[in-house]
Formats: structure tokens, C-alpha cells, sequence
């Protein structure tokens, strides 16, 4: 299956998959970390390309809308590195960002797969290879409250 990274897990050393699934069901077991459905996580790692029979970066991220508590492989999006980070040579602007995640299925590695959500973009462009980001309610309840910027400054 193209979408699995090229070297062989033990129990030493996950896959970058597994790792991700493991780190996604760790946050979205705890609803104070995460609503249903809420936040990411990707993983980036290499996979042999079934075309060229080269190394090629990828990255695993958490397709749009599923759950973290329940994600499983089958929910993730695969994407090449290479072709999500040229998306920042054709980005629009901030007026128009929502088109980008039409782009991102030029950037697809292998058949199936989720669909990418709209934060697919932030977390190809951090160079870390894992990115975890979450939705908690507490922290929509004062990013959206009225004195949210005060909240935070006290």
C-alpha cells in the first residue's frame, strides 16, 4: 500500500503512522483537550514512491472531520511534502485561502484516503515532524468571548 512509510515498524521504533494513531487516540480520549471531531495531528516521514521506486517525504495528517479519539489509518490524508509546500508559490491571499484545500488533492500520495481539512496547509509548512493541534472548548469559549484578548492578559 503506497500510503505506508517504507520502513518496517518494530517495537522499538513505530511507524510515523502508528505513532500518529497512537498520539491521536492519546488526545481525543480526554474531551478537555479536544470537541468531537476538533484539532489535528500529522506526522511527516518517507515512503517509497511505487512510480519511481524513490524515496519521497510525506506527511499523515488527520483527514476533515474525523475524530481523534477513533481515527484509524484509513482517515488520515496523504500528502507529498514537496507538492504541499509549492502550494505557497499560487497561494492567493488570505481573501481567498479557502481555495487552497481544492489544491491539495495535486498534492495526494497514493489512491483513497481522507480528505485534507483546511489546516492541512499550517501543518505541512512547520518543519517539525510531528504537529499536534486541538480545539478544546475552553479555549474557543475565550478566543470567541466579547473580552477574550483581556481574559488572556490577566
Amino acid at each position: 500500500m503506497p500510503s505506508s512509510p517504507s520502513s518496517p515498524s518494530s517495537p522499538s521504533s513505530p511507524s510515523p503512522v502508528e505513532e500518529l494513531l497512537r498520539r491521536s487516540h492519546a488526545l481525543g480520549a480526554d474531551p478537555r483537550n479536544t470537541n468531537f471531531a476538533g484539532g489535528n495531528t500529522s506526522a511527516k516521514g518517507t515512503a517509497v514512491d511505487p512510480v519511481t521506486g524513490t524515496p519521497v517525504e510525506l506527511m499523515w495528517v488527520k483527514g476533515s472531520g474525523g475524530d481523534l479519539g477513533t481515527l484509524r489509518e484509513a482517515g488520515l490524508a496523504v500528502l507529498r511534502l514537496d507538492r504541499l509546500r509549492a502550494l505557497t508559490g499560487v497561494y492567493p491571499g488570505v481573501d481567498r485561502e479557502d481555495e487552497m484545500v481544492a489544491a491539495f488533492d495535486f498534492c495526494a500520495f497514493g489512491p483513497g484516503g481522507a480528505a485534507p481539512s483546511i489546516d492541512t496547509a499550517m501543518h505541512g509548512l512547520i518543519q517539525a515532524a510531528h504537529v499536534d493541534h486541538l480545539h478544546p472548548d475552553a479555549g474557543i469559549a475565550i478566543a470567541t468571548a466579547a473580552d477574550g484578548e483581556e481574559l488572556t492578559t490577566r
